[in-house]
Parts: C-alpha cells; structure tokens; sequence
C-alpha cells in the first residue's frame, strides 16, 4: 500500500477520535452563558399559626438560572424563583448563587453564597444511580433515587424519586407570628425528576412539600401551617422536551455518528488504497514477464516452421 492511501485514512481516524475525545466534551459542556426559565404551576395551602385558619389558592412559580461569570472551569450561576398568587403579587421569593462545575454539573462547595454539595443540574449521560440535588427549589439537598424507565412522547427518560426531610426554614419563614422565639419552621418535601439521559435536561417535574412548626427547644414538631403540589407548567414541559431531543440529537451525532462516518470512510480509503496497489503489482509482474513470453513464443514459431 501506498502514502497516497495511507496518509488520508489517517487524517480521518484521527479526526474522527479528535472529534469523540476533544470536542464531544466541550459540547456536552455547560454553556459560558447558560440560561434557563421555567415556570410552575401549584396549589398551595397556608395558614399564619398553629391554630389559624387556612387558605387555599392557587399559584404561579417563575425560576430563572442565569450564569454569570466563569472561572476556570466553573460558572457562576444566579437562581431565583419567584412565587406568584392569583393577582400576580408575589407571596415568596427566593435566590442563591452558585458555583458549578460545568462538566459534571455538581455545585462547588468553595463557590457560591454558601457551601452547597451535589447536583445543581443534571449531568450529560445521567447514570441509573443515587445522588444528591441542590438547587434554588429548596433551601437545603435533596436524595434523589433511580426508580425506572419510561417513555414520554416518544422519548426515553430516567425517572428520579427525590426526598427532602427537616429543612430548616425559620429564617424564610421569620415574618410569621411567634417565628423564631416561641416557634420554628421546617420542611419535608418529596417529588419526580423526568430526566433525558443523554442531554441530562429535565422533561417533567412535580413534587409535594409540607412546612411544620417546632418548638424551638425540644424541637417537638407542632402542627402542620404550609402545604403544596407543584409541577411544570405545560408549556415548560413541551419546551423542556425540545430541548433534551435537540441536546440529544447533537450529542449523539458529534459522538457516536459522525465518528463512525469518519472511520468507515477510513476504512474504504484503506481498502480502495490496498486494491489499487494490489491490481498495479500484478500489472507490474505481468509487464515484468513479457520479454519471457514473447521468447516462448518465438521459440514454439521456429519450432513449428522446422518441423514443416
């Protein structure tokens, strides 16, 4: 085989693992200008004291994620959520700053506003296992569990049981009455995560939470004084859904198509290459014999004209 069909499948090999271990990487990276909206809908139950009375309505949620620096490999990300009642006034309001990894997702502890562990997002190429989740949705981490697998609209998604128990909310909840010297407040909440495995985006959500007073020195729990159910709205579902099919779509084409593309074109160039010099061997021998044959040749003539 020739340079002139080895170099070439060379350049493609290498392109294509080039493409697999360098930039699928990169792309699968979380953006320097990451940016997301989603938007909730909950109904909400909620009273003032151990003995008030209670309120039912229903409500809108708005959380934005948006990065706002990068060092190194982490970004700074600014998240909020915003909860709305019927009259859009907002009723509840929280925020965080966070320092994430943007390859594997996972908060920093040495960045952000306070030291935080686990997921802030979900990872590209989410595994079917246990982890930890923390994010703006609730003030403390969150234990979420593989549980199966599922189609939603034609796509397939890991479906994540998560659970959040005893977080402290006195200071969120200080405006109440009594709050914090004769009470304190926590939180118990649990929920699903629809994650597109590939992309890591998450296609659907819902969860269900439960705020209760304790007394602050026994740490007795009390009574129950704040109940919800919330999941996405429809339109952030469908698209949450978009997004994970074209994340998808983009990840496994840089890593699984195109390299495949690459090396089969590798692979016929190699081919083609040791044909072609295959065939030119045997043009050369063939040339390389034919003073031989044509001294046979002449040989048998003379013969055939003295036996005449």
């Amino acid at each position: 085989m020739t340079l002139k069909g080895f170099i070439p499948a060379v350049i493609l090999v290498l392109a294509a693992v080039l493409l697999r271990f360098w930039i699928v990487p990169l792309q699968t990276r979380l953006p320097a200008d990451f940016s997301n909206e989603l938007t909730y809908q909950a109904e909400d139950r909620f009273r003032e004291s151990p003995d008030g009375e209670w309120f039912t309505s229903s409500l809108t949620a708005r959380g934005t994620q948006q990065a706002l620096a990068v060092s190194g490999n982490i970004v700074l990300i600014q998240s909020e959520l915003h909860w709305y009642s019927e009259t859009d006034e907002i009723i509840l309001e929280s925020s965080g700053l966070y320092g994430v990894d943007r390859d594997t997702r996972l908060n920093i502890t040495a960045y952000g506003d306070t030291p935080r562990q686990g997921q802030f997002l979900f990872p590209a190429h989410a595994e079917k296992k246990k982890r930890t989740h923390w994010d703006s949705q609730y003030i403390g981490p969150r234990s979420a569990d593989y549980e199966r697998t599922e189609t939603r609209d034609g796509l397939q998604v890991y479906v994540f049981r998560f659970h959040a128990e005893g977080l402290d909310e006195t200071d969120g909840y200080n405006a109440l009455p009594g709050v914090p010297e004769r009470l304190h407040a926590y939180t118990d909440g649990e929920g699903t995560f629809w994650v597109e495995p590939v992309s890591g985006v998450v296609v659907d959500y819902e969860e269900q939470g439960l705020s209760y007073f304790t007394d602050p020195i026994s740490g007795k729990r009390l009574s129950d004084f704040h109940g919800w159910s919330a999941h996405y709205a429809p339109e952030t579902r469908a698209v949450q859904q978009e997004l994970a099919r074209a994340a998808r779509l983009r990840i496994l084409a840089l890593e699984t198509y195109l390299p495949f593309t690459l090396l089969f074109a590798a692979f016929v160039v190699l081919i083609r290459s040791l044909r072609e010099a295959t065939l030119s061997g045997c043009e050369g021998e063939r040339r390389s014999n034919l003073p031989l044959y044509n001294e046979i040749a002449s040989t048998e003539e003379r013969r055939t004209q003295v036996q005449v």
